[in-house]
Formats: C-alpha cells, structure tokens, sequence
C-alpha cells in the first residue's frame, strides 16, 4: 500500500514538473520607457484633504512630458503649458505650468473654481458663521520649485441678503 501511495505521489509530481516545463516558452518584453514625474512639484501642492477635480489636474500636468513634442528643442530655457478642465456645473480648474528643458516644473499658477472644499474649511466657515451659506470659491495655488507654495480658498458666503469674502488656509484659519 505504501509503495501504491508513494508511486501516485511519485507519478503526480512528475507530471506537474512536466507540465510547467512544456507550458514555459521564451518570452520577449517590448521596451519600456521610465519617465520621473514631478514629484515635488506633487508634494509641495497636493495635501490629503486636496479635492479630487485638484488631483487629478495637478497630477496631469506632473506626468506632462514636454520632451515628447515635435516642437521641443533644449536650446529653450523653459515651456509655459495650460492645462484646463471642462465645466461641469461651475466647477472648473486651470494651469498654468512652466517647464524647465528637462521636463521639471519649475513653477505654476492654478486657479479652481467652485469646489468641493475641504472639510477643514467648511467646518471652520460653519463654526464662525452659522446659518450662513457658501455662495462661491476659488481655490489659488502658487508653486515655485525654490520655496513653499500658497494655498488660499476664497469663499463668499451669504445670509439673509448679506455677503462676506473670506480667504482660508487647509486648516481652516480664517485670514
């Protein structure tokens, strides 16, 4: 019985051991091209509370390969790009990114338009303002690769027939 048991055992293994010799066949993989983002640029703006219509641009234009177009020629110190996204409901976003002839972001100008806002800033506008309602924001963004980059939310907020513009940072400091 033992020798039945160990020549099953025996006869299984081998054809297991075959069949993946057969089944592995030379495999060739086309190249694949590496490209750094901006990954500064990336951790300089993008904060765990950014929204995600934000991310998504800001993580376009970090991937953006200004080295890719027909026009590109490094003799040139820097390419300015604009990167838009549609309206949807009166959300919208726009950059401005200059590109060092690297492909590096060496700065840009961001403006986003009726946002979902982070939830520091609408508990800090609720907290101060009860009852009051957010009419509008901007969200600006101001990069440059040498030194930190400013954030502002500009929100309008209304009540019973009265406005007020207020400008906040991520942690809901109203300024």
């Amino acid at each position: 019985m033992k020798k039945l048991v160990f020549g099953l055992l025996f006869l299984g293994l081998t054809s297991l051991v075959y069949s993946q010799n057969d089944i592995q066949k030379n495999i060739i993989l086309e190249p694949v091209t590496i490209k750094p983002l901006n990954l500064s640029y990336l951790k300089e703006v993008q904060h765990e509370d950014t929204p995600e219509l934000v991310v998504n641009l800001q993580n376009e234009a970090a991937r953006y390969d200004i080295t890719e177009l027909p026009i590109f020629d490094r003799e040139f110190e820097a390419y300015e790009v604009i990167f838009k996204t549609k309206k949807e409901g009166g959300t919208s976003g726009l950059i401005t990114a200059t590109y060092d002839s690297n492909g590096k972001i060496m700065s840009s100008i961001e403006r986003y338009k009726n946002i979902l806002l982070p939830r520091t800033v609408r508990d800090a506008i609720n907290n101060k303002y009860p009852g009051w309602i957010i009419h509008k924001d901007i969200f600006l963004v101001t990069y440059r690769d040498d030194r930190k980059a400013k954030q502002v939310f500009k929100v309008q907020i209304r009540k019973d027939g009265d406005k007020k513009n207020l400008k906040l940072d991520y942690d809901g400091n109203i300024h």
